[in-house]
């Protein structure tokens, strides 16, 4: 199954963490505080399989409400001139999101199985928070209908709005 879902909305907070250093590596200078970034994303069903607005879908995007996205991105770590890995000013987050397709919305299109799907994974982003690395993250499960799924989400879009989930089940 395949479903590609548009980011209309998104509510965002920061939140200080207490970080361990791993091999003396700080995100960011030793004394900065370390964030968590908590999001949560309204989402539009652009697509669901071979089924697009017009065919299949309804053309409203108010009728294509899908449901939410919403999760955590932690900074792990900030490259520096000495970093190995990953070029210096770059910065490492963990991804950890759920899909909740259906939060509210009492008409949901029926091809779109009301459940939460689990995904988690890294991006590699630059100092103006850019990626450089096309940002790709694992389905690691799910409910109801999608449970024991797998596969991966993809985001794309000139503005990073698209996410297209690749559920195995």
């Amino acid at each position: 199954m395949e479903i590609e879902v548009k980011v209309t909305a998104t509510t965002e907070v920061a939140v200080d963490v207490t970080v361990t250093p791993v091999d003396g590596r700080f995100p960011g200078p030793p004394d900065a505080p370390r964030y968590r970034f908590v999001f949560s994303d309204d989402l539009v069903l652009e697509r669901i399989d071979n089924k697009k607005p017009g065919n299949g879908l309804p053309q409203s995007p108010q009728h294509r409400l899908a449901g939410t996205h919403s999760g955590f991105a932690t900074t792990l770590r900030v490259a520096d001139a000495n970093d190995k890995f990953f070029p210096e000013g770059s910065m490492l987050f963990q991804y950890e999101g759920t899909f909740m397709f259906d939060a509210v919305i009492p008409d949901l299109p029926t091809a779109l199985p009301k459940a939460q799907v689990i995904v988690r994974g890294v991006a590699l982003l630059d100092g103006n928070f850019e990626p450089l690395r096309p940002l790709t993250f694992a389905i690691v499960g799910g409910t109801a209908a999608y449970e024991g799924a797998s596969g991966e989400v993809i985001q794309s879009g000139a503005d990073g709005s698209i996410r297209t989930l690749n559920i195995v089940l």
